[in-house]
């Protein structure tokens, strides 16, 4: 957790990042501006600006690229302020990765990353063809809320109780789950315990894995 100089830390250098943008100061509707800038409430962005709190790593990472700061600047205080190299690359922690719709998902072999329209972010370490979805109904819940954003690694093998995305072969759908590992036995467990559980075999003629969870996260800055 951040400690208060952290956050301080933080506040003063998103004031500073908004400057340079050329949002209104203080008092004078930087905090609406902020919360229609990305996406969260009058009272996340006053959190953020007084600090009171810090936003996740991704909606930094986000802001960082809005405002065309350094990531690393805006997050540590570390290296440039200006991003001198696209971000997510060179020494930077985070990648950019598509984010895709579901259906692109089912197809993923066949689709060109460098066309997705959207984009967002992950720390965590993953392959080149890693990939995000956004939850859109409740099949994850209770755990994981609609909005909530799923990183696929297409390439990392899953192990027992690894969240994994899979694909009916005959429609395309692709949904995640919990895989359960048990001997021979090998299960797909939904989040939601109204989902039934499905047994599956290594070569599973209905249903095959897509790729493994790297990292989950909700996209709200309250």
């Amino acid at each position: 957790m951040a400690d208060f100089q952290d956050k301080i830390a933080f506040s003063k250098r998103l004031d500073h990042a908004l400057d340079l943008y050329g949002v209104p100061p203080k008092g004078k509707g930087r905090q609406v501006t902020v919360g229609k800038m990305f996406g969260v409430s009058q009272k996340a962005a006053n959190k953020w600006l007084e600090a009171i709190s810090l936003p996740d790593t991704m909606r930094i990472a986000v802001i960082a690229e809005k405002l065309n700061v350094n990531v690393e600047w805006l997050t540590y205080g570390k290296g440039p302020i200006n991003m001198e190299s696209p971000p997510g690359m060179a020494d930077s922690r985070f990648k950019r990765i598509p984010l895709v719709t579901w259906e692109q998902a089912g197809n993923y072999d066949h689709f060109d990353p460098k066309s997705a329209e959207n984009w967002t972010w992950t720390d965590v370490e993953s392959g080149a063809r890693t990939f995000a979805l956004v939850v859109q109904d409740d099949s994850m819940l209770p755990r994981y809320e609609p909005g909530a954003v799923v990183v696929i690694d297409p390439d990392y093998a899953p192990t027992n109780r690894s969240v994994v995305l899979f694909r009916w072969k005959k429609t395309g759908e692709v949904s995640c789950a919990q895989l359960l590992i048990d001997g021979p036995n090998r299960y797909l467990k939904p989040h939601n315990p109204d989902f039934d559980k499905l047994r599956i075999d290594e070569n599973d003629p209905q249903i095959e894995i897509c790729g493994t969870a790297r990292q989950i996260f909700m996209t709200y800055g309250s």
